[in-house]
């Protein structure tokens, strides 16, 4: 199943704080499928060690948990629901809690795996340019909202020629369950260079080339 909307805020200035030009891609994939990633995505946070709960797997980024837990189906608090297809460790955002993943580039697109989404689950994206879009569990799931557990879908954000810094989830109820968090990010200014000087070289090559030949 794949369902595809665009979401602009010149339509929607009520519902989303941000410039008229922004605009959010959403798909929804892959069910009970947690690992089921975008072409070009690249996992970002998995969950899965829970004594290490805000480590990160890529260089660049950062996660920070306020409030939030990290855990399994079995043995947990009571209000957290599962993820079906997912036999890992997930994160669980209770009521006023919240869980923020930080670029030090930017990203052209975002995904994550959810259970089912809850009207108080809310996710923000903040950016370049006063980039800034908040989106309720209605919203981001395209009116689906429920405790229907078996739902188990990626949900993808692809930013268009935006790019975002920060990505914000939060609930101001129980609960809101996620797990791997995917991203495709900009190149870090580092690498730029080194492409740049990349391509210097090989112009460089190519010139002495041409001048050995026209000597010869």
């Amino acid at each position: 199943m794949r369902i595809r909307t665009l979401l602009m805020a010149a339509a929607a200035a009520a519902a989303f704080a941000a410039p008229a030009s922004a605009a959010i891609t959403i798909s929804l994939t892959s069910q009970n499928a947690p690992l089921a990633l975008q072409p070009g995505e690249q996992l970002v946070a998995d969950f899965n060690n829970a004594a290490t709960p805000e480590a990160v797997l890529l260089p660049g980024f950062d996660l920070d948990l306020v409030g939030s837990t990290v855990g399994v189906c079995e043995g947990c608090s009571g209000y957290s629901g599962t993820l079906p297809g997912n036999a890992t460790h997930y994160l669980t955002i209770p009521g006023n809690a919240s869980a923020k993943l930080t670029s030090l580039a930017g990203l052209k697109t975002f995904s994550f795996y959810m259970g089912s989404a809850d009207t108080y689950n809310s996710i923000r994206f903040k950016g370049a340019n006063g980039f800034d879009v908040t989106l309720n569990g209605g919203q981001f799931t395209q009116g689906y909202v429920g405790q229907s557990w078996s739902w188990g879908k990626r949900v993808n954000f692809d930013f268009g020629a935006d790019r975002v810094t920060e990505v914000i989830l939060s609930s101001s109820g129980n609960s809101f369950e996620v797990d791997s968090f995917a991203v495709t990010a900009v190149p870090e200014p580092a690498t730029w260079a080194m492409m740049i000087m990349g391509f210097g070289v090989a112009g460089a090559l190519l010139r002495r080339r041409q001048v050995a030949l026209a000597r010869a």
